[in-house]
């Protein structure tokens, strides 16, 4: 599994990444939106930085930074968009998600957006909204392009917790991978190996002043405590950059029996270790699964 940390072209995190660059850290995997970045030379300048210091980055189309009912010229702005993936596209950049604003436009003008796009790029990620009816969703793993395709986790908007591994199953049966849209919920990423997700949450805590630290002993994020007064801005913003590299390094290596993709190098002594604990894994989540009668008609 593979967590991308997102709203790294914001201009409030440049100096982590000028800091990250200086001191030759890494953010594993990073989401930046073409919303923002069209608009702003700071935040196209971000997105550069960004292929420096990640390993890996997807693109966001920035769809849902519209209001709904909003009066914007679509086609317009999709054309900019594939004028933009033509010229930034880069080795380290593993897709560029769609317009999916079903919700403003319809879908049927989505997929004429999707054609502009998919005019310049193999990477285009579709986006699957419940409007669309399940039996979309098997078009969309059969004949899309890319080989990732995209659900939404935001919670109780499209998919129930309890229906992800069957959308899952479904996209692997396909030979497609699967990215889980604004998913780090614990409960969740303990139960299903997605093969991809995002979340700003990093940035969402330090905006309220969270200062959070990764807890070995919980496998989980949690709030330092009596921190008021005692750390500025920009440190909890590095702080919980830094802790949460540590939450996609646990999913990493937690899902990598099933997900096959291991990001993270281990000492020698921990190897005996960590299989043991991914086969424990991996038993737990078949069990589980094989358990279960999902509501969702496959």
């Amino acid at each position: 599994m593979k967590i991308f940390l997102s709203a790294l072209e914001g201009g409030e995190v440049e100096y982590l990444l000028d800091q990250f660059i200086a001191e030759g850290r890494k953010i594993p995997f990073g989401l930046v939106s073409y919303y923002y970045i069209q608009k702003s030379k700071k935040a196209y300048s971000n997105f550069k930085k960004c292929l420096q210091i990640c390993d890996y980055v997807l693109v966001d189309s920035g769809a849902h930074s519209f209001q709904e009912g909003a009066r914007v010229p679509w086609k317009e702005y999709t054309a900019n968009y594939a004028k933009f993936i033509k010229e930034n596209d880069h080795p380290k950049i593993l897709g560029f998600f769609e317009m999916d604003v079903d919700a403003v436009i319809g879908y049927e003008k989505v997929l004429e957006l999707r054609k502009i796009l998919e005019n310049v790029s193999d990477k285009i990620i579709p986006v699957w909204h419940k409007n669309r009816g399940v039996s979309e969703f098997k078009k969309m793993c059969q004949t899309a392009k890319s080989e990732i395709v995209a659900v939404t986790g935001f919670r109780n908007e499209d998919i129930s917790d309890n229906q992800y591994a069957a959308f899952l199953k479904y996209a692997w049966k396909c030979n497609k991978k699967i990215h889980c849209l604004g998913m780090t919920r614990k409960k969740v990423l303990d139960k299903v190996p997605f093969d991809l997700v995002d979340s700003s949450s990093w940035k969402m805590a330090a905006r309220y002043g969270q200062v959070k630290q990764w807890s070995n002993r919980k496998h989980s994020l949690v709030n330092v405590p009596n921190t008021k007064g005692k750390f500025a801005t920009k440190q909890i913003f590095r702080t919980n950059l830094i802790a949460y590299i540590e939450l996609v390094k646990y999913y990493n290596v937690k899902w990598q029996k099933i997900n096959h993709d291991l990001h993270f190098r281990f000492g020698v002594r921990n190897i005996h270790r960590l299989i043991k604990l991914l086969k424990e894994r991996f038993k737990t989540w078949e069990m589980e699964n094989s358990r279960k009668s999902l509501r969702v008609e496959f």
